[in-house]
């Protein structure tokens, strides 16, 4: 069947980027693929409203990326194709569409920043490259933005100079002859850029036009798919070696390396969890190879692992907002990922929901009333009965009028109570640092 082959070759080509750039490759690995004739080419889309899923349209694989007699130069053309995209991913192009009034010369712009990544060989006839304007000498490595704003400033040139249709909008694009253009005065960049933007069909500007779904989702699933595209490059970056990590261009790892940065947790979590549940006395057996059993002299011996239980209350009252939600997310993830077992229960003046935690937000969140703190902690103390309870909350509400028989932490959002203020809450406050957005 031709759709399963292409998907086998689509393989063939993730097992390349595996072997050449494991950056690519483990990322990859994350990305739904499929084929299908929605797109003319090759395309990035979204599946079930928080994965992007690759499509191929079997045509354009079968004979764009094909040259006749050159294998290796078709693998090459594939190889290419996918490393585009992905990088498209990495940096979050699709989600960052609705910021930029000028959707095709944002789709220039973009092109612009991930093709100097990819060599010279793997790209189309038509793909859009940094040589094709010499005249507005452009820096490598930079962001979206850059390159976005350096276009603009040349089509605002070209039509003060001119009056011609260079244009801001792409609905107020004028029909012009670009046989013309010379007598225009304007140079070879310049011609260029005004034949993209003049065109209605290029092919390569077209694999961008599914980026106009990723604005009509809402703000959370947006934010579901930012996050699954962090943590994709998080695990990617953790899987490769340091020496493999250095071979990236140097500007695609900065932009990881600030992503990194702002991902990390506002709480050194392996600490605070290994002081709260000190007196933890829940373990379970491990064998290890590394380490002999005394008492017998053999491998696999036994080693004992602590397993914190850890209830995390979450403040889902109405002075919450969203944004802090997603905070509240963002460093239960970290906590999550130190092995703690955690169940969470959402809470106003009452819990509203509960469940265990499985590194993912819920798509949906209850609450929104006033705010009362007693229920989780007699939650805490007659139900669950965890190691340690942390409560995410803004701090607004009256004190605690039950007694909290493990050790709380509060975490306290950065717009929340002053820290004079917070006094008559039991046991430890911290106050979380609102963190850039990428």
């Amino acid at each position: 069947m031709q759709h399963q082959r292409i998907l086998d070759e689509v393989a063939k080509t993730s097992i390349q980027l595996m072997l050449k750039e494991t950056f690519y490759g483990h990322f990859f690995t994350s990305i739904l693929k499929d084929v299908s004739e929605k797109t003319g080419s090759i395309a990035t889309t979204i599946s079930n409203k928080q994965l992007i899923k690759l499509i191929v349209n079997p045509n354009y694989w079968d004979n764009d990326l094909k040259i006749d007699g050159n294998e290796q130069g078709t693998k090459n053309l594939r190889y290419g194709a996918i490393k585009h995209q992905i990088l498209h991913i990495v940096f979050k192009h699709a989600l960052r569409f609705q910021e930029f009034g000028n959707k095709k010369l944002f789709g220039i712009a973009s092109d612009l920043a991930v093709n100097q990544y990819v060599q010279s060989d793997q790209l189309t006839e038509d793909a859009i490259r940094m040589e094709d304007f010499p005249d507005f000498k452009l820096t490598r490595g930079q962001s979206i933005d850059y390159y976005y704003k350096h276009l603009s400033d040349q089509l605002d040139s070209m039509q003060d100079s001119s009056g011609g249709s260079g244009g801001s909008d792409d609905s107020d694009q004028q029909e012009g002859d670009s046989n013309s253009s010379s007598a225009d005065g304007f140079n070879e960049s310049q011609r260029k850029l005004k034949d993209l933007m003049e065109s209605e069909d290029n092919e390569q500007l077209e694999q961008h036009k599914f980026w106009n779904d990723f604005e009509k989702l809402s703000s959370a699933e947006q934010k579901m798919i930012e996050a699954a595209v962090n943590e994709s490059i998080v695990n990617s970056v953790s899987r490769i070696k340091s020496r493999d990590y250095g071979k990236l261009p140097g500007g695609l790892q900065q932009y990881i390396n600030l992503l990194m940065d702002a991902l990390k947790p506002n709480i050194n979590w392996r600490r605070i969890l290994r002081i709260f549940t000190a007196s933890s006395s829940r373990t379970r057996l491990k064998n290890t190879i590394r380490r002999p059993s005394k008492r017998y002299g053999t491998t696999p011996g036994i080693k004992i692992q602590s397993k914190q239980k850890i209830l995390i209350a979450i403040d889902t009252s109405g002075s919450v907002n969203n944004e802090e939600l997603r905070e509240f997310f963002g460093e239960i993830y970290y906590i999550w990922k130190q092995g703690a077992e955690i169940y969470i229960v959402e809470c106003d003046t009452h819990i509203h929901n509960q469940y265990n935690y499985n590194g993912r937000p819920p798509e949906v969140i209850s609450g929104r009333g006033g705010t009362d703190f007693n229920a989780p902690i007699q939650f805490a103390n007659d139900i669950f009965q965890p190691d340690a309870l942390i409560y995410f909350t803004d701090g607004f509400a009256a004190a605690p009028s039950v007694y909290c028989r493990k050790p709380i932490l509060w975490m306290i959002t950065s717009q929340g109570i002053e820290d004079a203020k917070w006094d008559f809450l039991p046991g430890r406050k911290v106050k979380m640092i609102q963190q850039l957005s990428n």
